[in-house]
């Protein structure tokens, strides 16, 4: 088992955070259009801070239940700071957790690794690698 998060939406409550507020500028994911795929996510009437929405408000008994994580955001991403919190989290509830931050790439910056940007094929690379270590733990039960 194992879940791997890149630029993952986990708190679709739109509270501010240091990353949100330096992040309002991101190319792919301004605030406006934060807010706008917020609204439009879920059904009137289910909370956006419902778990089954937003992870990030999960209650601990259910993060401890998590598989081995690796998440990476931007360092540029306005929801990186939703991503350190999550990790934050995993790790305190016993999960083995770890998260990378992609310097100076914005949100969803997967597609940029064939636009010549080295940090996005590292990372490529760095999940590709963490995968296999994941299959090797797992078939060698």
């Amino acid at each position: 088992n194992g879940m791997m998060l890149s630029c993952a939406a986990l708190n679709l409550t739109l509270e501010m955070s240091h990353s949100r507020v330096v992040g309002t500028e991101d190319p792919v994911l301004p605030s406006g259009l934060i807010s706008a795929i917020s609204d439009a996510y879920l059904p009137e009437g289910f909370s956006k801070s419902d778990p089954l929405a937003s992870p990030f408000f999960a209650p601990d008994e259910v993060l401890k239940m998590f598989p081995p994580s690796l998440l990476f955001a931007g360092s540029n991403d306005p929801l990186l700071d939703d991503s350190v919190a999550f990790n934050e989290r995993l790790r305190r509830n016993g999960v083995p957790s770890e998260l990378r931050a992609a310097h100076n790439l914005p949100h969803a910056y997967w597609g940029l690794g064939t636009a010549g940007f080295p940090e996005a094929r590292q990372v490529q690379q760095e999940c590709q690698d963490w995968l296999k270590r994941q299959f090797t733990r797992q078939n060698s039960w």
